[in-house]
């Protein structure tokens, strides 16, 4: 146990100080033992040598850093070790099998080998085998500007932090278009606005806006079940099969439904198993402490799963940043997605229900009876007030994520002067746009039954439509601002 405890830190010390001058016996007095005895324990631990460790870890991310950085060969060579053009070239060939100068058009031949991590395996009585990828950062709810309706945009973001991406979370969420959305089915008060599958005519169109751009393939696998449960377009042991293999390769899962909350649209990140897959390893999106998320049985729950599956050259950023900029006039000209309206006609009906709907005959909470339960959801959607407080909130946190779109557009205002009136401009709007979502606060109004009542007078909600108006309009005028910048370029 000694001796593992000691090689993590060895590890850790390591992928701490990987771009400074390292050496066993620097490394060796780190953990407080002899040079020569500990680099031969290091060996017996991991299967590998100190040296061989070092140069496949700068390896990788020299790979990683000649894809996503315009930088000259010889500036990436002195950054991760080398001191010459020609010592560069040998090692990168011979571990990538392409050289430096052909790796930015070989993108899917670049090997990566991540940070090792150990676990103790105690033989006797209940055997457990566990692997886990480390330095996966936990996404909680409110991180990084994170909310519960974009949680695959929250898990993403961990996973790229673990492989070495240094993409913001609001980069990510504008890239996708999640950042300026807008759901509502009118007419009626139901759940489902707010999750991933209501924005996207296809499954696989938020993995196009971001992961292409980004320079990562993938493959979304949807779960489909019969009535009983059972995989009808694939099985438990592919499923495990397909986890157990990109965790084997050191790159986290992202799966959607297996959660303790019953929150079966969310994503959630995996970074690890026990017992060839019998349990998973993950963090849950909505928890606040640091425990990992264990799971078993879970093939059952699975809805949904992407594999990152290759590194390729990402989009240059002013490309990225022009494609986000098309992806968000698009989905602002979009009138409906499947059976709900989406963009501004969601807004107008979002806006019109709020005005209109009949709250006064609304009971405060869901009727005891099952069967008049069932009846109310199947005759008039959701009739009691509190659940239709909780789906109003649901589209207000659409609403707020503009806020993170905002800080982002300040971002590239100071990158692009040529933009930076109409970036700014549109910052502004989508600040004052988002903030319409604390603006439900400050009315006094909350989840008991004192902020249900109040929702349910007109004159309070007559506050909240006209605000809501207000906040539209700083929608309308962020986007007129990106047409403008988009004309500008001919695009």
């Amino acid at each position: 146990m000694d001796w593992v405890v000691s090689v993590q830190r060895a590890i850790n010390y390591i992928e701490d100080h990987l771009l400074e001058d390292l050496n066993p016996e620097v490394i060796a007095a780190h953990v407080y033992s002899a040079n020569a005895n500990f680099q031969r324990i290091f060996g017996v631990v991991t299967g590998i040598t100190i040296g061989d460790y070092i140069r496949y870890r700068r390896l990788s991310l020299a790979g990683r850093a000649l894809l996503e950085r315009d930088e000259r060969i010889i500036d990436v060579a002195i950054a991760y070790g080398y001191d010459t053009h020609e010592s560069f070239t040998k090692a990168f060939t011979r571990f990538h099998g392409v050289s430096p100068s052909g790796a930015r058009q070989s993108a899917d031949r670049l090997r990566y080998y991540a940070p090792l991590s150990l676990q103790i395996n105690v033989r006797g009585g209940f055997i457990m085998t566990r692997k886990l990828i480390p330095n996966v950062p936990l996404i909680a709810m409110f991180a990084d500007g994170t909310m519960y309706l974009t949680s695959v945009i929250g898990a993403l973001y961990g996973a790229l932090k673990a492989l070495g991406e240094d993409y913001s979370h609001q980069e990510l969420l504008s890239l996708s278009g999640l950042g300026n959305r807008m759901c509502w089915t009118p007419g009626r008060w139901v759940y489902g606005n707010e999750v991933i599958d209501s924005s996207f005519e296809q499954p696989f169109d938020l993995q196009r806006c971001v992961l292409g751009a980004i320079g990562w393939k993938a493959i979304q696998v949807q779960v489909a079940r019969d009535a009983d449960g059972n995989p009808l377009n694939t099985t438990d042991e592919r499923i495990r099969r397909d986890f157990i293999d990109s965790l084997d390769r050191g790159v986290p899962v992202l799966a959607q439904g297996i959660t303790d909350d019953g929150a079966k649209h969310d994503y959630d990140i995996f970074f690890g198993y026990e017992d060839n897959g019998e349990r998973i390893i993950g963090w849950d999106y909505y928890q606040h402490n640091d425990e990992h998320f264990i799971r078993e049985k879970w093939e059952r729950e699975l809805r949904g799963y992407i594999l990152l599956t290759g590194k390729t050259a990402p989009l240059p950023e002013r490309e990225r940043v022009v494609g986000m900029f098309r992806t968000l006039i698009t989905d602002a000209q979009k009138r409906q997605v499947r059976d709900k309206l989406v963009s501004f006609a969601a807004w107008e009906a979002f806006l019109e229900d709020l005005t209109s709907d009949d709250f006064l005959t609304c009971s405060l909470h869901p009727p005891e009876d099952e069967a008049e339960r069932e009846h109310q959801a199947k005759v008039t959607g959701v009739a009691n007030l509190a659940q239709r407080f909780g789906i109003y909130c649901d589209a207000m946190c659409m609403i707020a994520q503009r806020g993170d779109t905002a800080r982002y557009c300040r971002e590239l205002a100071e990158k692009y002067p040529e933009w930076r009136d109409e970036l700014t401009t549109a910052a502004d709007g989508w600040e004052a746009c988002g903030n319409y979502a604390g603006f439900l606060w400050s009315q006094g109004l909350s989840f008991d039954d004192a902020g249900y009542e109040k929702f349910r007078a007109p004159e309070v909600r007559k506050i909240l439509v006209d605000e809501g108006r207000r906040a539209m309009a700083n929608d309308q005028k962020a986007i007129e601002c990106i047409e403008r910048i988009l004309q500008s370029i001919g695009g």
